[in-house]
């Protein structure tokens, strides 16, 4: 608390205007905050000299860029013992936190991450270690020689050809050896970074103010700290306002007498205020979860063509500071387009939302070559494969052994709402299949259907395969088989006598006389369809060969057939039963 009272002295000082109704005290534990001693409004003023600043990074380092990772680095440099007597900074950067304290998971116990395994958090931070890695190296490697090291500057870099082979528990002890004076390390950097996402306010704010150097506003993301105001802490409720006046930041809101005077860091999801701040909260309406789908590069182009937007992080979190985030001007890197999806697209679920490029990226990627527009099968079978990946997602989250860990209760938290974010997504996903289904059920053929109105069909399974019922078809797993043969049956529908119960679907057998034309059969598939043809069909055409024996029922046919269900069929639902759309004949309906 000393070094919050000595902060908030040294602001003052400087002209920063605190007034006497609001109080920084202890809130919990190692957690500061301000409390109001009536209610009314409140106006805090920091003058604009005492905010840290890329500008600041610029001059010290003698080599401005227009990135945050100088500003991390600088950071680092002024919280050193040598450097830091002489800050004009001081009193702020003496007040700043451990990562320790901050307790963010990039420093948490092995066993404690363990408890994130499926979550989108826990399967990236070692990769965004890797990232803040590799722009730790960057920064590093441009520094001016002129700057003066810490004694173990070489043996820093020694950590970025080794990190790739810690284990966790090594990792974890490195990082937490964050040695002030060896501000060129890892360690320290990775705090710096800590500092700056869970306090760092845009610069853009400060950009009505004149006399600050326009090296600030480069970029959209270049980050500031802002002394005293950031010791506030977060309530997604706050009602306040940002500005600058008269070469001062303001900060304005409304205090209530006893109780604390928060900040709004914005809509903030439990994933990113664990990873920056270390809590999460229980009741966050901005709760999001993150969905990473892995698509070629070469398919991305194709996907905007059909209209789907790809994600932007920038979309989903008003962050200041994205971690691993590397400049091309700080590492020469000539990026190719796409480049920054490479590792997949990154989708954000919200309580009660579904982004609509999510779902259009899911439909367009069980795309067949008979598909050039969105289809009803695409959209329905994108849906079923959607709804599998959320389902798979949420089979994931293990909540049974986080209690009696030490960040049991923000794991809690945040399991819990990733889990209820994912249930709510499935529903969603099933509502919307039974809403197609319905709307265009004229369109959708099951095979439970087909097993009721063609009797003689069924009767054919029944003495060759000893199936009485539907039941005992799908627990005998002969569905494929099934659809196969009544292929094959609709393709022959002109030889058999035309009757009521046995109408064939003529757009089924458009489709097949359609895929017959344009199918090639290989020796590789004649091969692979024999067996299937002499143990399935070969014994039907004896025992039932008024169905069987009755126009071409060849390994052609049955290749063909084989083609097809792929192309107009598509599963659904914990049976993955198959069903076939109408989308490809003149009859069928529009989109």
């Amino acid at each position: 608390m000393d070094k919050v009272n000595q902060l908030v002295q040294w602001a003052k000082e400087r002209w920063a205007v605190i007034p006497e109704s609001v109080v920084f005290v202890e809130v919990a534990p190692g957690n500061f905050g301000a409390e109001a001693s009536k209610t009314d409004s409140i106006r805090l003023s920091v003058p604009i000299e005492t905010i840290v600043k890329l500008s600041d990074a610029a001059a010290a380092f003698k080599k401005p860029r227009n990135i945050n990772a100088f500003a991390k680095l600088y950071l680092a440099h002024q919280r050193a013992p040598q450097n830091l007597e002489n800050s004009p900074f001081r009193e702020y950067i003496a007040s700043l936190p451990s990562a320790a304290a901050i307790n963010s998971p990039y420093v948490w116990l092995p066993e404690d991450l363990a408890l994130l395994a499926g979550t989108n958090l826990g399967n990236s931070l070692r990769e965004n270690v890797a990232a803040l890695v590799e722009e730790w190296w960057l920064v590093l490697s441009v520094l001016p020689e002129a700057v003066p090291k810490s004694q173990k500057h070489y043996l820093n870099m020694k950590f970025y050809y080794e990190y790739k082979f810690y284990e966790a528990q090594q990792l974890h002890e490195y990082v937490l050896d964050d040695l002030h004076d060896n501000w060129t390390s890892f360690p320290a950097y990775l705090w710096a970074l800590m500092i700056y996402k869970s306090r760092s306010f845009p610069s853009k704010l400060l950009a009505a103010c004149g006399s600050v150097d326009a090296l600030n506003f480069v970029q959209d993301d270049v980050a500031i700290l802002i002394p005293v105001v950031d010791l506030l802490n977060h309530s997604p409720r706050a009602q306040v306002t940002w500005g600058v006046a008269e070469g001062h930041f303001v900060f304005e809101a409304t205090g209530h007498a006893g109780g604390q005077l928060f900040n709004n860091y914005g809509r903030k999801g439990n994933e990113e205020l664990l990873l920056a701040y270390g809590f999460c909260l229980a009741d966050n309406s901005a709760d999001t979860v993150a969905l990473k789908i892995k698509v070629p590069v070469e398919l991305l182009p194709q996907l905007e063509l059909h209209g789907i937007v790809l994600p932007k992080i920038s979309d989903y979190s008003n962050s200041v500071v994205n971690e691993g985030k590397i400049s091309e001007e700080v590492g020469k890197l000539s990026l190719l387009p796409y480049d920054e999806y490479k590792d997949g697209l990154l989708f954000f679920l919200g309580r009660d939302t579904i982004p609509e490029a999510l779902v259009g990226v899911f439909q367009w990627l069980v795309k067949t070559r008979w598909e050039d527009k969105l289809t009803l099968r695409m959209r329905l079978s994108g849906l079923n494969h959607l709804r599998q990946a959320l389902e798979s997602k949420a089979l994931l989250l293990d909540t049974s052994k986080v209690a009696g860990s030490r960040n049991s209760e923000a794991t809690s938290v945040y399991l819990a709402g990733q889990n209820r974010i994912l249930r709510a997504a499935v529903t969603l996903v099933k509502r919307r299949e039974k809403e197609l289904l319905s709307e265009h059920k004229s369109r959708v053929l099951s095979l439970k259907s087909v097993y009721k109105k063609d009797a003689k069909f069924a009767r054919s399974f029944l003495v060759t395969m000893g199936v009485a019922c539907y039941e005992n078809i799908v627990a005998q797993e002969l569905t494929d088989q099934m659809w196969l043969m009544y292929l094959i049956r609709c393709y022959n529908k002109d030889q058999y006598a035309e009757d009521a119960e046995t109408r064939l679907p003529l757009w089924i057998y458009e489709c097949f006389v359609r895929m017959n034309r344009e199918t090639d059969i290989t020796a590789h598939e004649v091969v692979q369809f024999r067996e299937l043809y002499e143990g399935l069909v070969i014994p039907m055409k004896q025992v039932v060969p008024e169905i069987y024996n009755v126009g071409k029922w060849t390994v052609r046919e049955l290749v063909v057939s084989a083609k097809l269900l792929d192309t107009i069929g598509f599963v659904r639902g914990k049976s993955q039963e198959c069903f076939l759309v109408d989308d490809f004949t003149k009859s069928a309906d529009l989109v």
